[in-house]
């Protein structure tokens, strides 16, 4: 089995857009009501072209045997000092994606660590994510990756 992790290009947009499908799904599952169920308009190649080419962006893709198995997609976030905070860098894991047949095989495990290691070129140690309550399976990988609650964010539905 031949694994190779590298930076997405413009020329992958399709790809990406494609491997988004998995989560998406199970994003739209869990939560219907806030995500909208996978389609041609959900994560379009256009909007992975945008992706793609913003110079804050880092996205990597997780080819086994030349054929995509996942990838990340994370941010590379500046915060200015503020009169109540000083300022920080960090990269934003926004995305990760691994296609069912390749799970539990380490290729989340190869992607975070090439974001980690893009993030540490640049001198930024900080990386954050966020991860719905419901997606129980990413919550305790992130946490065998040494990733521990900073902050919890709440909500309060109402009826309408």
């Amino acid at each position: 089995m031949n694994v190779a992790v590298r930076r997405a290009s413009e020329a992958d947009a399709e790809v990406l857009s494609s491997l988004n499908a998995d989560v998406q799904s199970l994003h739209a599952s869990a939560l219907p009501e806030r995500f909208k169920p996978l389609g041609p308009d959900t994560f379009p190649a256009t909007v992975a072209r945008t992706l793609l080419v913003n110079p804050s962006n880092l996205v990597f893709i997780l080819e086994v045997d030349s054929e995509p198995a996942g990838y990340a997609y994370a941010e590379v976030v500046h915060l200015p000092e503020s009169p109540p905070r000083h300022a920080w860098d960090e990269v934003h894991l926004h995305h990760i994606s691994v296609r069912p047949a390749y799970r539990r095989k380490g290729v989340a495990s190869a992607l975070l660590n090439s974001v980690r290691a893009a993030a540490g070129e640049m001198g930024i140690s900080l990386v954050t994510l966020q991860v719905w309550t419901f997606n129980e399976g990413a919550q305790a990988f992130f946490r065998r990756q040494g990733f521990t609650p900073y902050m919890a964010r709440l909500w309060n539905r109402q009826a309408p």
